[in-house]
């Protein structure tokens, strides 16, 4: 039986090594966690925004009144998108404003000499950070400390109005 035999300052040598290792380790655990909550929520987020343009380029958008009409659907198919994919999801959360979470008709030259109508529809929202120690740390990196992270997806499709009159629209129909 070999027995061995260690140097007298050498005991507990193992559990400081550990000691020095565990806690960059668990917060380097912690913030893969806290990123998979995140990417998540974007990955809800995006789906979101497709299906809401997708359901937006089936309504009829060729005046400004209807364009309007249709803007305020696809607002409202939107937020409720939005609790079907993004988890959790809370409706104080989405950003609203100009500019920030949206569903806008508006036309413009598709480079064929015609001038289509477009569904843009855009959302951001401040997706909660759930994991406490590494919260700290990541709540910075979107430009402000309110214990959330920014998360945004947009997209443009083409509307399709092909038995309608040839669409006008004297300026961009959003909501809100």
């Amino acid at each position: 039986m070999i027995q061995s035999r260690r140097r007298r300052g050498q005991r507990g040598q193992a559990i400081a090594e550990f000691a020095v290792v565990a806690i960059p380790l668990l917060l380097l655990l912690l913030a893969i966690l806290q990123f998979g909550f995140i990417y998540n929520a974007q990955v809800g987020l995006t789906n979101a925004v497709r299906d809401t343009a997708r359901y937006g380029s089936t309504l009829v958008a060729n005046t400004d009144g209807t364009a309007t009409t249709a803007a305020g659907l696809s607002y409202t198919f939107l937020t409720t998108s939005l609790a079907k994919y993004v988890t959790p999801y809370s409706a104080s959360r989405l950003v609203t404003g100009v500019g920030a979470s949206q569903a806008c008709y508006n036309q413009h030259d598709d480079g064929t000499g015609q001038t289509p109508v477009w569904v843009g529809v855009t959302a951001s929202y401040d997706h909660p950070l759930l994991v406490p120690i590494v919260s700290v740390i990541i709540d910075a990196f979107d430009g402000s400390a309110n214990g959330s992270y920014r998360i945004t997806a947009s997209t443009e499709i083409r509307v399709d109005n092909l038995s309608t009159p040839v669409p006008v629209l004297s300026a961009a129909a959003c909501n809100p």
